[in-house]
């Protein structure tokens, strides 16, 4: 990964002067003088940056909230939960792991820390939880001593069943803080995004409001008034000579680019290539081709690559035209607390315009909060009541129903409650802010050093209301105009790697997209032939639904297959007879060979969908070891958990 030291310390710099002009500046302004929400007063912090304990005791704060955050969900139930803390009396602070010094949770007495971590990839932290749980582990494996005795805490955690390692991250933070001498307040959360993330963390909520305020002596009954995190700022103060038209953190940063590029300084890239996959009028997969010449960039084929995507320019129209949303206007959103680190929920100034394109998601399914407050601007009696029913404990059978079950977006509910007139800078502060997708590049450096590819299937479909639901990113893959424009990116490492020798046998199983970084992987061994280096055996099972529609980069696999680097390449086309035939029973029907190179030493690979392909093609590995290496069920996971723990069993799969 590029080194990302000076490009931090510009943004310190930038964090720095916005908080001396927040100091130095304020004035409070009512979105609307009808709804039912409430504004504190801002007030200085003298407490060093990364010391929370000592900012907790400045400004009375109860409660912090740490987040692990890779897309922006855990991060965005951390702030509901400070939110919902002023409704019962209580002040919390919102936390980044990164931006704190978490050996401090020793000195936190008196007060209760809540923890909302997702679980990445294969039971992996995410992104900005990565040194707290190094630290931690660290101070497991030895066995230094971490008295957390008096800490009292809580956890929620955002996973997925379809993966293996379900809530891994929130385990471990439960168990290790539980293993220091902490005391958990609530049983910890399971957040299953498979099912219902959403109703997951309202009931684990539920049963944690009572419990908090029994802990502080409030009333669990009280909670009423909404409170506003961000204001907007007075036309008198607001001012415009930086406004930001897209840039993720560092103004003017897309006009000027300066290296290293990263998360909050991506790369503008040229695309030069984008072409059809298919042979198909009803389906679309995408190839694109980004230049990274003059970047500096470097990647590893398995790593990823991550795209700011904008939000479709009819969606935001529509939007602005019904809320009365003057899209040109300069407006700005500050925190009404001093002492929270994020100072705006996006970079701010900007337009409302570029606020809906480039910062907050459009297409989510509107989330109970995002309702409650839709309820307190309806002006018809009987859309307030269905609205407030809806977000109440009475009605969140028939909440899931209308929002998850029907696929409903926030303009499909606006359609259906017209009274409701929710001003523009309170829409944005309630949205999720905008997040990176991440795709895995399928091309090697070895072979392209100067560009990275993309493979994407193009997402879209119809709700139950007949309203077109888009895949933000990839539809605008389609739109995007490659003559005119550039698109925002950056490269994050991934462990999803190829054996440091050539001559180690490989099995890839990828269908459909999942074939990305297997295409790589070939390129890669490809090279290695080109200079005379051995290349050792390379097995690729791929699978789609129509071999004339849907296989993808055909004359390549079957070039490198020709030139003896690819020594078997399967394919499995489900919908061409009458049986549906997928990898798993290709699988099965190579199970000598798979069996064979396995005891050589081979790396196993699966990519792609984890919900059933990922599921079905464990069960057949495990047949196959049951049934070559003749060993009982148990034996045959322990077999696949070794080659886990030696990486030699790797997966990139999403749901």
């Amino acid at each position: 990964m590029v080194e990302v030291d000076a490009i931090d310390l510009g943004v310190l710099t930038v964090l720095l002067g916005g908080i001396v002009y927040l100091i130095m500046t304020y004035c409070l302004k009512s979105s609307n003088s009808s709804h039912n929400t409430q504004v504190a007063a801002p007030s200085a912090s003298s407490a060093a940056d990364d010391d929370f304990v000592a900012k907790m005791e400045e400004v009375g704060a109860q409660l912090i909230v740490f987040y692990g955050s890779q897309t922006g969900t855990a991060e965005d139930y951390a702030q509901r939960l400070a939110g919902e803390a002023r409704r019962y009396g209580l002040k919390a602070i919102v936390a980044d792991f990164q931006d704190y010094e978490m050996d401090q949770l020793e000195q936190l007495k008196d007060a209760v820390a809540l923890f909302c971590v997702a679980t990445y990839g294969e039971g992996e932290p995410t992104d900005n939880a990565q040194d707290f749980y190094e630290n931690v582990k660290n101070k497991q494996d030895s066995e230094m001593e971490w008295d957390l005795t008096g800490l009292d805490y809580g956890v929620f955690g955002l996973g997925n069943k379809t993966y293996e390692h379900f809530n891994a991250m929130a385990t471990f933070v439960d168990d290790s803080l539980n293993k220091f001498g902490g005391k958990r307040v609530i049983e910890v959360g399971m957040g299953d995004d498979d099912e219902n993330l959403e109703e997951d963390f309202i009931n684990w909520k539920d049963q944690l409001w009572p419990v908090l305020c029994e802990r502080f002596g409030k009333d669990p009954n009280a909670a009423g008034v909404s409170y506003r995190t961000y204001e907007l700022v007075s036309p008198t103060e607001l001012k415009t000579d930086k406004v930001f038209t897209g840039e993720q953190a560092i103004y003017n940063s897309y006009t000027t680019q300066r290296k290293p590029f990263s998360q909050k300084n991506p790369y503008l890239a040229p695309v030069t290539v984008r072409r059809e996959l298919y042979q198909d009028n009803t389906r679309s997969c995408l190839h694109l081709e980004l230049d990274i010449a003059d970047s500096g960039i470097r990647y590893t084929a398995g790593d990823h690559v991550a795209v700011y995507p904008i939000n479709n320019p009819k969606l935001v129209d529509q939007l602005a035209k019904r809320l009365n949303i003057d899209l040109e206007e300069v407006f700005s959103l500050r925190a009404v607390d001093s002492f929270t680190k994020k100072k705006s929920p996006f970079p701010c100034p900007c337009t409302y315009r570029t606020a809906l394109m480039h910062y907050v998601e459009l297409t989510h399914q509107p989330s109970v909060t995002l309702m409650a407050e839709l309820a307190q601007y309806a002006s018809n009696e009987q859309e307030k009541n269905k609205l407030e029913h809806l977000v109440s404990k009475a009605g969140r059978k028939d909440y899931h129903n209308y929002v998850a079950e029907t696929h409903r977006t926030l303009m499909d509910v606006l359609s259906e409650f017209p009274s409701v007139m929710l001003p523009g800078d309170h829409l944005m502060e309630l949205l999720p802010r905008m997040q990176p997708r991440y795709y895995s590049i399928s091309s090697s450096s070895k072979q392209f050093p100067k560009s990275i590819h993309i493979t994407a299937a193009v997402v879209r479909y119809s709700n139950k209301f007949n309203t077109e639901v888009e895949g933000v990113a990839t539809t605008w893959f389609e739109r995007f105009d490659i003559a005119n424009m550039k698109m925002p990116i950056f490269v994050r490492r991934s462990t999803f790697r190829l054996p440091n020798k050539a001559t180690v046998p490989i099995i890839m199983i990828g269908p459909g997209t999942g074939v990305a970084p297997f295409r790589g992987f070939v390129q890669e061994r490809v090279a290695a032939a080109k200079d005379d280096k051995p290349v050792g055996p390379t097995m690729l099972f791929f699978g789609c639904q129509n071999e004339a529609k849907h296989f993808m980069y055909r004359e390549e696999l079957e070039q490198a297959e020709q030139q003896k680097v690819l020594s078997h390449l399967y394919t499995a086309f489900s919908r061409d007879q009458k049986e549906k035939v997928y990898v798993q029973h290709k699988l099965l029907e190579a199970k000598e060979e798979v069996w064979g190179l396995l005891e050589k030493g081979a790396y196993l690979f699966i990519c792609g969908d984890a919900k059933y392909m990922a599921r079905d093609v464990h069960e057949a590995l495990l047949t196959i070891v049951k049934e070559m290496g003749d060993k009982s069920t148990k034996n045959a996971e322990n077999y696949l958990k070794m080659l886990e723990d030696k990486r030699r069993f790797q997966k990139d799969v999403w749901s």
